[in-house]
């Protein structure tokens, strides 16, 4: 694992590296998943909860990079129901050409692409890699459909495994 203090520098420069801002813990979480998949090594360790992959240790790097100010955020509420979401930016921390271990435009393309989506499409695409990778189903679809019921819309797990696809993590 690396050490706190490079966590909490990690943390930074992926919210820099995507554009200075990431909304959503969710999204984070599933960001830092997806990346470890494809190469950083970030070193957290992932746990399976009710919202797919989650690492506590990626919680503590969070919340260390806002005590050093390399990170901001900011709470605010969806206007459809009131429902709270942060919304992490980080002030300007430099990028040095390589983030974790991978080049940082191969990081800026993978987050380009995740992005584009939408945090449950993110969650689905790190459940099922997570299914596939973690726990062996090799037909993970009746498994996912298990765990995340309405939020396993074919419309949904199409987009996720496309996303997996692109980002070269086909199942």
């Amino acid at each position: 694992m690396r050490g706190g203090q490079e966590n909490d520098r990690l943390v930074a420069e992926i919210v820099r590296a995507a554009g200075g801002r990431i909304i959503g813990r969710v999204r984070l979480q599933k960001i830092f998943y997806l990346l470890d998949k494809i190469g950083l090594q970030s070193g957290f360790d992932y746990e399976y909860h009710y919202y797919g992959p989650y690492s506590a240790e990626l919680v503590d790097a969070v919340d260390d990079a806002k005590a050093f100010d390399l990170l901001k955020e900011s709470m605010h509420h969806r206007a459809s129901d009131g429902v709270q979401y942060s919304v992490f930016e980080e002030p300007g921390v430099a990028l040095s050409g390589s983030i974790g271990s991978l080049p940082q435009r191969d990081v800026e393309r993978a987050l380009a692409l995740m992005q584009r989506e939408t945090a449950t499409v993110l969650e689905i695409a790190a459940t099922i890699n997570w299914l596939e990778v973690e726990e062996g189903f090799s037909d993970w679809r009746p498994e996912l459909v298990r765990r995340k019921r309405s939020k396993a819309e074919a419309d949904t797990v199409d987009r996720a495994v496309n996303l997996l696809r692109d980002l070269g993590l086909e199942h």
